[in-house]
């Protein structure tokens, strides 16, 4: 499953898996809605406030690597998480920015 941030009446859109919704949402500071269901709308001046914030050249704003894990438990099927490089959530991150700004007073979607 995916999920897509988009503003209404604008062809671009970000896709990212769920999990990385989830990390993306969390990391923005939007732990309430990472929590939750993966759908709604986030103002856009504060999305690209925060999204600015984690662009900033600091350590605190560095995502790590997450390295893939295969897993097989007797009786069930193989599982795969596929991880994700270095910098993802910064790579993201920048295009969220664009969509936010894009949006300028209104809102981002997503669902």
């Amino acid at each position: 499953m995916s999920v897509s941030f988009f503003v209404s009446g604008d062809a671009d859109e970000l896709n990212v898996s769920n999990s990385n919704a989830r990390d993306l949402l969390s990391w923005l500071g939007y732990h309430q809605a990472a929590a939750g269901d993966l759908y709604g709308e986030l103002p856009a001046r504060d999305l690209a406030a925060r999204c600015r914030r984690r662009l900033w050249p600091e350590v605190r704003n560095l995502d790590p690597a997450i390295a893939p894990v295969v897993e097989r438990l007797p009786g069930e099927p193989l599982f795969f998480q596929c991880g994700r490089p270095e910098g993802y959530l910064r790579d993201r991150t920048e295009q969220l920015l664009a969509l936010a700004e894009r949006a300028g007073d209104g809102v981002v979607h997503y669902s």
